[in-house]
């Protein structure tokens, strides 16, 4: 088996599985410059030379996050050619549209997502060939044992930092992800949003903006969406539309978008904003 990092070595991730877990497996590890896997800093990205980088190097293996999943998927979906090689595509890093996994699947890349926290040492549930439920992201890993509190927040045991730097010792055996989600009654592992970023409607309906973000991010007509709806009884989008979309296009795409959630998490209301949110511009 062969491994191809795609995501830097910062990524306490990719640092573990696809570093260290090929060496003790007695794969490869295949590291190359970032901008020949078509990364270039922490936004740019040029989709021709990382699928031109999967194609030459023939990896059984990938660690993506959503958006480079989404890459990989349009462009085969376009006519460029698929890399059969691949024998496991883990995904995750931030939350994953079940669409986009199902038009993963059907072009038949074995795509597996997953969940975790640098926390946690990484990779706390994922999805395999032999227990895989789009919309989850899979089982806990052997080691880990999960609870969750009355507030639907997941907590980790079996896995723990000491502590953060600068801070006294993490002395308590369970870790509070911050994040909301249940298991199911096969005890796959759902997220449904971070505890922080939900907001509550007038209509008293609690709200996960991750949720309806990544649904809009789906669209190639989105390239990024904020979703905001606190003591409204509308949610509204703040969103970065791709160069050169009219206006009838974009609102036909959240149109689309809507009749995919319920309606209490439907966009009503949309800005247009002419500035990406990034690290730059404190957005």
């Amino acid at each position: 088996d062969q491994h191809l990092s795609i995501l830097p070595y910062s990524t306490l991730l990719e640092n573990l599985a696809g570093l260290y877990v090929p060496l003790l497996t007695g794969a490869t590890a295949v590291c190359l410059p970032l901008a020949e896997v078509g990364l270039n800093g922490s936004s740019g990205f040029n989709p021709q030379k990382f699928l031109q980088a999967i194609l030459r190097e023939t990896p059984t293996s990938l660690i993506l996050t959503p958006e480079l999943l989404l890459a990989l998927v349009s462009m085969i979906e376009a006519g460029m050619p698929n890399p059969h090689h691949l024998r496991f595509i883990a995904v995750g890093g931030a939350s994953v549209s079940p669409q986009l996994l199902t038009r993963a699947e059907k072009l038949g890349l074995p795509v597996y997502e997953g969940y975790g926290l640098s926390e946690c040492g990484s990779v706390v549930a994922l999805n395999t060939p032999s227990a895989h439920k789009i919309g989850s992201v899979g089982k806990p890993l052997p080691h880990v044992e999960l609870t969750l509190n009355e507030e639907h927040e997941i907590f980790v045991s079996g896995a723990q930092y000491l502590g953060y730097l600068g801070q006294a010792e993490h002395a308590n055996n369970k870790v509070a992800t911050g994040d909301i989600g249940y298991l199911d009654a096969e005890g796959f592992l759902h997220i449904t949003g971070r505890k922080k970023n939900i907001f509550i409607t007038s209509y008293g309906r609690n709200v996960s903006p991750e949720w309806v973000e990544r649904e809009l991010t789906i669209s190639p007509l989105i390239k990024q969406a904020a979703v905001f709806g606190e003591a409204k009884p509308f949610n509204v989008a703040v969103i970065i539309a791709a160069e050169n979309v009219n206006v009838e296009a974009l609102e036909h795409a959240i149109e689309t978008i809507n009749e995919t959630l319920p309606d209490y998490a439907m966009v009503s209301k949309y800005l247009l904003s002419n500035q990406s949110f990034s690290i730059a511009n404190n957005q």
